[in-house]
């Protein structure tokens, strides 16, 4: 009996206080690493943005059909809204800050540039392979 009695008098008292002095310090030390996520983040995000407008994407005109509707090649990803061709590892256009499509390689199907595969065959080779 005085051994339970002595376990509880030292987890009510001494591993309290040692609860309450590293409770503060454990708080603190999560608090840091999330606030050393959120800044890393960040910075990876404004590296990745400063890559991105160092250099700065040709766009071509494509052709339109006598009625208006753009006339574009299966695996090229364009602008449905400006009508311009852009370069395989382009996902947004330049000018209008829209998606850019691409008509499936394979299948033909309109899918976003940025999409990994075709929803409808299921290729992974969405875009053409470049033509000299």
């Amino acid at each position: 009996m005085e051994l339970i009695r002595d376990v509880l008098n030292f987890i009510s008292t001494g591993l309290g206080g040692l609860v309450s002095t590293l409770l503060p310090y454990g708080f603190i030390g999560l608090v840091g690493l999330y606030l050393l996520w959120l800044v890393l983040g960040y910075l990876r995000v404004s590296q990745v943005g400063v890559r991105a407008e160092a250099t700065t994407l040709p766009a071509l005109q494509l052709p339109r059909a006598p009625d208006g509707v753009i006339d574009v090649p299966r695996g090229v990803a364009y602008c449905p809204n400006d009508g311009l061709r852009y370069p395989g590892h382009a996902r947004f256009c330049t000018q209008c800050e829209a998606d850019l499509l691409v008509s499936c390689a394979n299948c033909g199907a309109t899918i976003r540039a940025a999409d990994e595969s075709c929803y409808r065959c299921g290729t992974h080779d969405t875009l053409a392979p470049a033509s000299d």
